[in-house]
């Protein structure tokens, strides 16, 4: 066993036994509002804690050095006011998505791609506590009842977490199961997103003698910032993929394109899509009810009061369901320019998950169904944090019954 796991196992340690201590005291009080608001206490336990460590010697009778008991306290402050073994993951910027199947089994996704975490719980015991310890700080209770729970927590200072936790219930070897998508705080720009890869196709053609005033990528991607241009100002966009292909990050960053004498509401589940600086943005989540409380307010709620405000853009998170369809799709074919995301392989099966979302709600049709969606204009597909396809509604084709799609990216090479 390494050194760091020693200290590591010794920090768990020593909050277990300061949480028997404590019993109605302090740290058990500790929830998602007061958590990061507790600097005395805070350094009133790592005192009483780090005065517990100086008691310590190793096999041979040796004290903890200065660095030891500095590297054992930060571990304390990890596990009582961060996350714990997977703090550094939550603060890691190359990492978007975490999974935690079990104590010794721990899924990242770096940078789009999946790999094991070294990192391991030393005991299902001592992973089961943490899960008790992350439900207990966001408020959250996970039984018989409510075997699945999705929340979120946004009191980090770098990411705003989407959390979903499954209980060992539900799960074939009955430990339960974390998931965690960050959302970073400091949302990317559409520049950083070039830098990073997501428009993948460089051409320095300018199409139509169109001069772009304001341009929002490089030079080199001179016709895919023409497209970005004509997509923000255009009617609306559905952006698909599945889950972490960069959906939410492309659209937040297209957010901050949005002028400024727009109006415009968002919908979403968890506080995800924002834009800090916008003079007339409402940005409103759902409402889901908690305990006895028999209250909620769900994205089909939001939607229809976004068609009694004054508003030229409604953007929904993510539609999951009939009812966030059609609203949007009301929504889109009464003037207003409308924004969404929705899981799908391609952007025309993402046409099609849309137009059975409306049937479901309303009844109508494919066909009709279908022609809901004339109110959108284009369908942005991502795949591994990267614009793939990106296709045009350009009108309904009545003998067919089906929308006329034309492909807009990747461009069309020209012949030499």
């Amino acid at each position: 066993m390494s050194r760091e796991t020693e200290l590591r196992n010794l920090a768990l340690s020593l909050v277990d036994e300061f949480y028997e201590n404590q019993g109605q005291g302090i740290l058990n009080n500790l929830n998602k509002r007061t958590y990061g608001n507790l600097s005395s206490d805070r350094e009133a336990v790592l005192t009483s804690i780090g005065e517990s460590l100086s008691e310590y010697q190793d096999e041979d009778g040796n004290e903890m050095t200065a660095e030891e008991r500095a590297a054992a306290l930060s571990f304390v402050k990890k596990e009582i006011w961060g996350y714990g073994l997977i703090d550094d993951l939550i603060h890691d910027k190359t990492i978007s998505d975490i999974k935690i199947h079990d104590a010794g089994h721990i899924r990242i996704k770096r940078e789009g791609r999946r790999e094991t975490s070294n990192l391991a719980f030393p005991s299902e015991a001592a992973y089961q506590s943490f899960v008790t310890r992350l439900l207990e700080r966001n408020k959250v209770n996970l039984g018989t009842a409510n075997a699945i729970q999705t929340f979120t927590d946004a009191e980090q200072e770098d990411f705003i977490l989407r959390l979903a936790v499954i209980s060992g219930l539900l799960i074939v070897g009955g430990s339960p199961c974390v998931v965690i998508r960050k959302i970073p705080k400091n949302k990317y720009s559409l520049q950083e997103l070039e830098q990073m890869g997501m428009f993948s196709e460089q051409s320095s053609q300018q199409d139509d003698g169109e001069e772009i005033i304001d341009p929002y990528i490089s030079v080199e991607h001179l016709q895919f910032d023409l497209l970005l241009h004509r997509m923000i100002r255009g009617k609306g966009i559905l952006f698909t993929g599945k889950g972490a292909s960069g959906k939410t990050t492309l659209m937040n960053a297209c957010l901050e394109k949005i002028p400024e004498t727009d109006s415009v509401m968002i919908c979403q589940e968890n506080a995800e899509l924002f834009d800090l600086n916008h003079p007339d943005l409402i940005a409103a989540h759902v409402m889901i009810n908690g305990g006895d409380s028999k209250v909620s307010y769900n994205l089909g709620d939001l939607t229809r009061v976004a068609l009694l405000v004054d508003l030229d853009r409604v953007i929904v998170g993510e539609v999951k369901e009939g009812s966030e369809a059609a609203g949007l799709s009301k929504a889109s074919m009464t003037g207003h320019k409308c924004w969404t995301s929705v899981h799908g392989e391609s952007c025309e099966m993402a046409v099609e998950k849309m137009a059975d979302y409306i049937s479901q709600a309303t009844g109508y049709g494919n066909r009709e169904a279908l022609k809901q969606l004339l109110g959108f204009e284009y369908v942005v597909h991502l795949r591994d944090f990267r614009v793939d396809e990106v296709v045009r509604i350009a009108d309904f084709d009545h003998e067919k019954g089906k929308l006329v799609l034309e492909k807009v990216y990747p461009f069309t090479k020209e012949e030499p």
